[in-house]
């Protein structure tokens, strides 16, 4: 599907933001235009406004959920209906479809890549706005609580603004099985990628269908090893991909090794890994903080298996985050139906649902826990305290520029290509300048 469309403009009479045509970056609206596309923002009543919100099927359940208890207690009287679509890929398009009628949806929820594209084709408003607002945005004191990392989320380098704002975030993490790990004699989780292999080799035994790390042949599995040793994606102006240096080479070759040593196998379907860890066959999974609640019931499932979770290993330096997830956007309709919009998104971000959020879901919350939701979780779920504590790391954040759906298909049949024994350099060269053009064409 292409997520770009070169030379084509877009024309919202209701929307005066000045986006142009696509591949250009949205000027800043001028006083008049602002005062035409936000309103009278802190005199405007949004008061029984009804808005219609976009949802990807993944993540239908926790969010009707919350939608049912906002439409409930809301003072304000604002109605919020769900429409599922299948995914980021249906919504665009859907979106696309729907200018010409004027048939937007007042909220939608994307992925980062399709975030920027719809935010360089006119079709997202700026959200600083909302959330400075003295009347309808987060306090400075309010804003403090929120994870500094986090409020990354949803900034687009290229256009220099904040087009969306975090739905559902998730951060790579280390799953291990502890006491396993103590019996091969070590006190500790892996903290370099060093330590990671030593560890791995030394649980392995092929012969024996036991390995010490099984893994996906995907991005996600490339990025948390580059990041790991102190690279990333993209520059920070967003204009460059820029994974193909000594770093993304040595993650390959890393993963190579793993592979030809007898050290690591590649999961033959689909959550495969989960499965052998419960089974005690794998000593470790990279997996995400999404799933922490699943691995709980794995390991009550087995009748206590002793897991516990850690970042990311990293070589060198102290360790790193990868944050990921969907975001909130609010497409440019009248300046009521944004503004209930908005309070649907601040509302979600407030501390009761916040704290809901995580202990319900196990997402990554966007702000600091109460102090008695957390002790409840951590009773709960004892491992969430590494969790929690990701937040504190540097963290880097899923690029959030056009075609990026599209990288991510490249760099996972990169991933699978060197699994399959193919030279690193090639394919890591490849896969760079395919990325690189997906920034710049259909």
């Amino acid at each position: 599907m292409k997520t770009q469309r070169a030379g084509i403009c877009i024309v919202l009479v209701i929307s005066l933001i000045g986006a142009g045509c696509v591949g250009q970056s949205t000027r800043p609206p001028s006083p008049a235009e602002t005062v035409s596309l936000y309103g009278d923002l802190e005199n405007l009543d949004p008061r029984r406004e009804v808005i219609t919100v976009w949802y990807p099927a993944s993540h239908e359940d926790a969010l009707l959920a919350m939608l049912d208890r906002f439409n409930a207690t809301n003072r304000w009287g604002i109605a919020v209906r769900g429409e599922r679509l299948e995914n980021s890929a249906a919504l665009y398009e859907r979106l696309w479809e729907g200018t010409s009628a004027r048939k937007l949806p007042d909220l939608a929820i994307v992925s980062p890549g399709y975030l920027a594209t719809i935010a360089t084709e006119g079709l997202a408003v700026e959200l600083t706005p909302y959330l400075t607002s003295r009347r309808w945005g987060f306090s400075t004191g309010e804003l403090e609580k929120f994870f500094p990392s986090v409020l990354e989320v949803g900034q687009l380098s290229q256009l220099s603004g904040r087009y969306g704002f975090p739905f559902a975030l998730s951060a790579g993490l280390l799953f291990y099985n502890r006491g396993w790990l103590h019996q091969l004699g070590y006190n500790h989780p892996p903290r370099t990628w060093e330590e990671f292999r030593e560890m791995a080799c030394a649980a392995s035994d092929p012969a024996s269908g036991v390995y010490g790390y099984e893994f996906a042949a995907n991005d996600r599995t490339f990025v948390r090893m580059l990041i790991g040793w102190g690279s990333q994606m993209m520059s920070p102006d967003g204009k460059e991909y820029v994974f193909g240096g000594a770093e993304g080479q040595e993650a390959l070759e890393f993963l190579q090794a793993l592979i030809r040593e007898g050290c690591a196998i590649r999961e033959a379907y689909w959550e495969q890994a989960e499965v052998d860890f419960g089974t005690g066959r794998v000593l470790f999974v990279l997996s995400s903080t999404a799933h922490i609640l699943h691995y709980r019931q794995i390991a009550a499932d087995r009748g206590g298996l002793d897991w516990a979770v850690a970042p990311l290993p990293a070589s060198p330096g102290a360790p790193v985050t990868d944050l990921f997830g969907l975001s909130w956007l609010i497409p440019p309709t009248t300046p009521r139906q944004q503004l209930a919009a908005w309070l649907v998104i601040r509302w979600m971000n407030e501390q009761p649902q916040q704290d809901l959020w995580v202990s319900a879901y196990g997402y990554l919350p966007h702000r600091r826990l109460s102090p008695e939701a957390q002790a409840a979780l951590l009773e709960e779920t004892p491992p969430y305290a590494d969790v929690l504590a990701l937040l504190e790391l540097d963290a880097v954040t899923e690029p959030a520029v056009p075609g990026y759906e599209q990288c991510q298909d490249i760099l996972e049949a990169m991933v699978s290509a060197v699994v399959g024994g193919e030279e690193p350099a090639s394919r890591l060269k490849e896969a760079v300048e395919s990325c690189q053009a997906t920034l710049t064409g259909p």
